[in-house]
């Protein structure tokens, strides 16, 4: 069976065939040129499919979609970083151009299929997987098969609600996980604790460019022991923390994979998060050597993808 996945971003897509064994062939990446009109972007995406498959015949496609998805319609209810994606038929367009089946999901959902079948969550009963970036993505696989819930939002960690006075998130909750736990508010926290006047090696990594501080200058300077960045990430990981622990004791999941952008912090992120974790489930027991680094990196969507694809076809 021939399965082409696709990982379509806001700034590129990329696209390959995935063998049984989770392993790419003949892999492409393309600008999305997320302005343009969606027609051209689906006529763009379906080319590349085309080159990928070349004389093969393929049996199905699967695409991630920065957004959330209605599984069985393949419509993307609304993604934010695309031109007129609102109550868009992805799939249906898609088998149009190709005339082969087409099966959408969401991406952070298709990171964890992938991570859950042939990454950091592969001998595992149960797994949470959160994708740390510009903001929280998440997905949690049981037994191989991917929550979805009743209307295929399920498992939107990002969005629950950790602080019931904050400021409204970006799905219109409030005081969610990924509004403080995102890219901008760990560059935030760090701002907040320089203003401050406090001694650190945080503006000297950044050129003293505060526009140009990242969650990896802030990483470095942890590793160098500098105080604020070490209180950043430990306030990081506590609410982090908090968010995993309400998974856990609702899912009852056995591991949790982190990845994204902001998990390459490595140790200065992950050993207070799993102190935290800790001081959270003492009597539960949780194993928090089970919170690990994702394996994919960003080849874990397209698999992911692809996965879904095969499921739906053998339905």
């Amino acid at each position: 069976m021939s399965i082409i996945g696709i990982d379509l971003g806001g700034t590129t897509f990329k696209v390959s065939i995935v063998d049984n064994n989770g392993k790419l062939q003949n892999a492409l990446e393309r600008d999305t040129q997320q302005h343009d009109p969606p027609e051209q972007l689906i006529q763009r995406l379906a080319d590349a499919a085309r080159e990928v498959a070349g004389d093969q015949k393929i049996d199905a496609l699967g695409i991630g979609v920065p957004g959330p998805i209605r599984p069985d319609s393949g419509v993307c209810v609304f993604a934010p970083n695309l031109n007129g994606w609102t109550e868009f038929p992805v799939a249906d367009l898609l088998k149009e151009q190709l005339g082969f089946p087409v099966f959408a999901i969401n991406d952070a959902n298709a990171a964890a299929l992938g991570e859950a079948h042939f990454g950091a969550g592969r001998d595992t009963h149960s797994m949470l997987m959160l994708t740390l970036g510009t903001g929280v993505g998440s997905g949690i696989v049981q037994q191989g098969k991917l929550l979805n819930g009743f209307s295929g939002r399920g498992a939107e960690l990002g969005h629950i609600s950790l602080k019931y006075d904050a400021p409204t998130g970006t799905a219109g909750n409030f005081g969610t996980l990924e509004s403080e736990c995102g890219r901008d508010a760990i560059i935030t926290r760090a701002l907040r604790l320089l203003a401050d006047g406090h001694d650190s090696v945080i503006p000297e990594l950044c050129n003293y460019e505060y526009s140009e501080l990242t969650p990896l200058h802030i990483s470095e300077a942890a590793e160098k022991k500098d105080a604020i960045a070490l209180q950043v990430w430990d306030d990081t990981a506590a609410i982090l923390a908090a968010g995993i622990v309400n998974t856990v004791y609702t899912v009852d999941v056995e591991r949790v994979v982190i990845g994204g952008g902001v998990s390459a912090a490595g140790k200065v992120l992950f050993d207070p998060l799993r102190r935290a974790v800790l001081a959270r489930t003492s009597h539960y027991k949780f194993d928090v050597n089970q919170i690990v680094p994702a394996e994919l990196a960003n080849d874990a969507g397209i698999i992911g993808a692809a996965v879904w694809a095969k499921e739906q076809l053998n339905k």
